[in-house]
């Protein structure tokens, strides 16, 4: 009884067999199977210029176009002709499942939908389980990627291979995972390169770690993401790409250019061995606040040798820079060195930590219109740049958040206005910043100085000779770098003589008085401490001791005027004397004891 079961088991499975190609064929031929394909042509169409089949589960096809859609992604694949085998069971369990595929001749177009459709939970069907193993192909010759979050949308064309895809995945937002992915491809075209270098060749041997893919966007991806990548090439872009785990660093770059990496990757983190040089025409890199373009190279690499492992290298040769979200570049130069370095480089996430290091250092640079310096300036202090070049040099770094730095500004020839007057000097800045937070923007002055020379105050009456001096030195003082500064310091003052300042009180229309001849001392030298704040610059104390001169006073000036008091002392002449809406007027002779009632001169010794 038992043989004659069997020997019908294999009489009906032998009738299957041999029905199976004559039916399933037969569909195909008639275009019914075809029909069947595309029966819900809104989730998944296909159609082939021919195919075949022997055995259930087992397909020789040509010219096939293959697209799906579900809520929130679009895959469409093209296969010149290709060869699969797929379990049948499996169908009955909702497992689509692949077991070997060979493709020839593949395009590949994969999009996030924007406006996913939200279709209700309470009629949805059980998902669906896809997995592939045991899948290769050759002369992939399209890939197109659109729509990733933070991605932009990119299409390579060349000629490239995958020999090993094993993978799963679940439908309706379940699990993903690549075990194992081996390819390689030679671009020859991408969006937005040259495409007139050298092809770009990427090698790439990757695995994906479980996880749902809609719980993550873009770049977020890529924190699954373990193995090796080899690249050498014209690139279309290197980003933007965020180098530092500390976001007020701000060091990003982006650009089309010639691309070599070696990439070792472990959860989306780039480990000890990864290298990569990057040498573009356009290279675009943001830092700190500024925004720097021109011809140069990135070099990056993890070195686990180095406190920090990961080191980043951008030298520009010829650079412009502006300030981000304005793009118009205020200075030029060549000869720009940026470098970072980090402890840890995240492919998916640089979160801020505060561990990061940034440099920088301009070793020539030009400043064409010196009137970009005027939002640093308090405006109701009256003080604008007119006209006038500079030239600029020095460097700035970041440490743990810790900043200091030493810039360079030199000017000549350069005019500003000082209410109703006009000025024209030669000038070098040199600012000497410590102890500096980048979060908050506060910064320790000291042994700074602002040297003027060749300097003529001009109104509409009169001129001061053009051969003035003056500088002033920064003993010690704070910064706030904002728009406008907030600047308080103690200063020491050496200069000509006051003549100068004489001019910015005195009436242009009158002739020289007895004060301008009384404090017209030549070699003053001085002490005083300055503070910008409340859009006013205050001066308290200012003190000066020099050659038989005393000037004890104390200062505000706006846009439109000045106020203060003055003492003055000149051999065994004093006078005493109040500054009311620019104007002097003597009280009376002597008065040294009564302004220093007024005026504190031993806030000049207290420590800041």
């Amino acid at each position: 009884m038992r043989a004659r079961l069997n020997r019908r088991n294999i009489i009906i499975a032998l009738l299957v067999l041999l029905a199976y190609p004559v039916i399933a064929n037969l569909m195909i031929l008639t275009g019914a199977a075809n029909v069947l394909a595309n029966i819900k042509p809104q989730k998944l169409t296909m159609s082939w210029e021919s195919a075949w089949t022997l055995l259930p589960g087992r397909f020789t096809v040509s010219g096939l176009e293959f697209q799906s859609t579900t809520p929130r992604n679009q895959f469409s694949l093209v296969v010149d002709t290709g060869k699969v085998n797929v379990s049948v069971f499996g169908l009955l369990s909702r497992t689509m499942e692949i077991t070997q595929a060979e493709a020839t001749g593949v395009e590949v177009r994969y999009a996030k939908v924007t406006e996913p459709n939200q279709s209700s939970s309470g009629n949805a069907k059980p998902p669906w389980t896809i997995k592939l193993d045991n899948v290769s192909a050759s002369g992939i010759r399209k890939v197109t990627i659109q729509n990733l979050t933070g991605v932009d949308d990119m299409t390579f064309m060349g000629s490239g291979t995958l020999d090993t895809l094993k993978m799963s995945i679940v439908t309706k937002g379940g699990l993903m995972q690549v075990d194992r992915a081996v390819g390689s491809m030679v671009i020859n075209n991408q969006t937005g390169a040259n495409n007139d270098g050298a092809p770009l060749q990427i090698d790439a041997d990757l695995s994906i770690a479980s996880h749902r893919p809609r719980q993550f966007k873009g770049k977020e991806k890529l924190q699954f993401f373990t193995g090796t990548v080899d690249a050498k090439g014209n690139f279309a872009s290197i980003g933007p790409v965020a180098f530092l785990p500390d976001s007020e660093l701000n060091l990003t770059t982006t650009g089309e250019g010639d691309l070599e990496a070696q990439l070792k990757i472990e959860n989306g983190e780039l480990m000890p061995g990864s290298n990569l040089t990057f040498e573009s025409k356009n290279l675009k890199t943001t830092f700190l606040q500024f925004e720097a373009t021109g011809n140069g190279t990135m070099k990056a690499s993890v070195d686990s040798k180095r406190n920090r492992p990961v080191a980043i290298q951008i030298d520009l040769d010829e650079f412009q820079i502006a300030e981000p979200g304005t793009h118009a570049p205020y200075l030029s130069g060549s000869d720009l060195n940026i470098e970072g370095q980090a402890h840890r480089l995240l492919l998916y996430s640089q979160k801020s930590d505060g561990t990061g290091a940034l440099s920088f250092n301009i070793k020539q640079g030009l400043v064409e219109d010196i009137r970009h310096y005027n939002k640093f300036i308090p405006p109701n202090t009256g003080l604008r740049f007119l006209s006038g070049s500079a030239r600029t040099w020095g460097g700035f770094s970041v440490d743990n958040g810790v900043a200091h730095g030493l810039i360079e500004i030199s000017g000549t020839g350069v005019t500003l206005s000082a209410r109703d007057r006009e000025i024209e000097a030669d000038f070098h800045l040199s600012t000497n910043l410590s102890e500096g937070d980048w979060r908050t923007r506060v910064f320790r002055l000291k042994d700074s100085t602002i040297r003027l020379e060749k300097v003529q105050v001009s109104s509409k009456a009169r001129e001061t000779d053009e051969d003035w001096w003056g500088e002033v030195e920064i003993e010690r003082g704070r910064l706030v770098w904002q728009e406008p500064f907030d600047i308080s310091a103690k200063m020491r003052l050496t200069m000509r003589d006051v003549e100068p300042l004489l001019h910015m009180f005195r009436d242009p229309e009158k002739k020289k008085s007895k004060i301008d001849e009384f404090l017209n001392v030549k070699n003053i030298e001085g002490q005083m401490l300055a503070e910008a704040r409340d859009q006013e610059i205050h001066i308290d104390p200012l003190y000066i001791d020099s050659d038989g001169l005393e000037v004890i006073s104390k200062l505000s000036l706006s846009r439109e005027t000045a106020n203060g008091v003055l003492y003055a002392k000149f051999k065994k002449v004093s006078a005493h004397f109040e500054i009311v809406d620019k104007a002097p007027r003597m009280i009376g002779f002597g008065g040294r004891k009564k302004i220093l009632q007024e005026v504190d001169l031993s806030r000049l010794d207290a420590q800041q």
